[in-house]
């Protein structure tokens, strides 16, 4: 079975949920008996060489700037990806006859009107695009001038995805919510959940016991580059002055951030601490009691959730960000509708020893052997080989 694979960039280093995502599937397909990968992708920072049997078709790097794309049929990111150079390396590509065309992540579909007609297409979805990309423009923050390209922009990825969703030969989607609005919106296509797996450490046993010694802290982990996130991490920490300073709680927020963005939330938020950009986040979750998930924008599985889970930590989210997490969100994690009750119940449940270790040792049995990436890609190749076995 030989696959074109289209992605946004080289996914190594995977230093992002994204990459992650894209980079632990990519492995595990391609160590299913049978299957022949080639990706068409930029090149990332630093590339890590030849990965057999991946065969790694890569040029240059992604443009910057999006203005251009104000005038285009398609949104920035597409715009940007589908430049001159990729569409010239997708033409070679396609004099070969393929099995499969995979398109990773709505953005690539830049890449649709160059495909065959009697080419099979997967869509790799991370988020239900068009929902995620109204949810981010439908937010107040930003000048109008910012809010009115997003709203356009989002018009855009909701049309781009719709032909995509609809062109499709079978849908992935990572999330269950994901997958039921992929049905709705191209009924026929076979739609299959795909979450992603874990290739840190699992504890054989309980990982850890929150114990009066352990800081009463709550820790924040992840990649902080795309709007959302960052309108996320702010929304909180408004939400969170008030209750986490009486509580006298600690907040650390960690991971692949502006610098400079992180020191200017510094000086508005001096009760909360920031790092950015840290060789590992472990040490973070360690001293820790609790972990957070506070995207009350976006949509997709959140990979923060297993490194929580699987260092001991309980989790405490925002009740639409647990969707394909198995925990129960009443009696296994602290779990409210938005930021502000989210606050609230951190300040409630800190001291709360008992649900504290309990939520964390049954997530983390839930979860132990329920995202392996092995597992992921025999998962896949068989929706490639037998789509119709994918309807619900």
């Amino acid at each position: 079975m030989r696959c074109l694979w289209i992605t946004r960039q080289d996914p190594r280093p995977a230093n992002s949920g994204e990459l992650i995502y894209s980079l632990g599937l990519l492995r595990s397909l391609a160590a299913q008996p049978g299957v022949e990968i080639t990706v068409l992708a930029h090149r990332a920072t630093r590339a890590d060489g030849e990965e057999p049997p991946i065969t790694w078709d890569l040029h240059g790097s992604i443009p910057n700037g999006r203005l251009k794309s104000l005038l285009s049929a398609l949104p920035g990111d597409a715009y940007r990806l589908g430049n001159p150079v990729q569409r010239q390396g997708l033409s070679f590509l396609l004099e070969k006859a393929w099995d499969w065309v995979i398109i990773d992540q709505a953005a690539c579909a830049w890449a649709l009107g160059m495909i065959p007609a009697g080419t099979k297409v997967l869509y790799l979805a991370h988020n239900h695009e068009a929902a995620v990309r109204r949810q981010v423009a439908g937010d107040r923050g930003g000048s109008f001038p910012m809010r009115m390209a997003l709203k356009w922009d989002a018009l855009k990825y909701a049309r781009m995805e719709g032909m995509l969703a609809r062109r499709a030969n079978l849908i992935s989607a990572i999330t269950p919510r994901d997958a039921e609005a992929f049905r709705r919106e191209a009924p026929g296509v076979p739609v299959f959940v795909l979450p992603p797996g874990y290739s840190g450490p699992i504890p054989a046993g309980r990982a850890r016991t929150i114990d009066p010694e352990t800081p009463r802290r709550v820790v924040l982990a992840g990649a902080f580059e795309w709007l959302a996130k960052r309108r996320n991490l702010e929304a909180f920490l408004h939400a969170a002055a008030e209750p986490f300073q009486a509580a006298h709680i600690g907040f650390q927020v960690v991971g692949k951030a502006d610098p400079a963005w992180f020191a200017a939330l510094a000086k508005q938020f001096p009760w909360a601490s920031f790092q950015a950009n840290v060789p590992s986040v472990a040490p973070y979750l360690d001293a820790a009691r609790i972990g957070l998930i506070p995207e009350a924008l976006g949509g997709g599985f959140k990979l923060k959730a297993l490194d929580y889970i699987f260092r001991g930590l309980p989790l405490a989210s925002v009740e639409a960000a647990l969707s394909g997490v198995p925990v129960d969100p009443h009696s296994e994690a602290i779990a409210a509708p938005d930021p502000a009750a989210l606050a609230a119940a951190v300040a409630a449940k800190i001291d709360d020893l008992e649900f504290l270790n309990h939520a964390a040792s049954r997530a983390l049995d839930a979860c132990r052997s329920a995202f392996r990436w092995e597992d992921r890609g025999v998962t896949l190749a068989a929706a490639l080989r037998d789509p119709a076995s994918c309807q619900p």
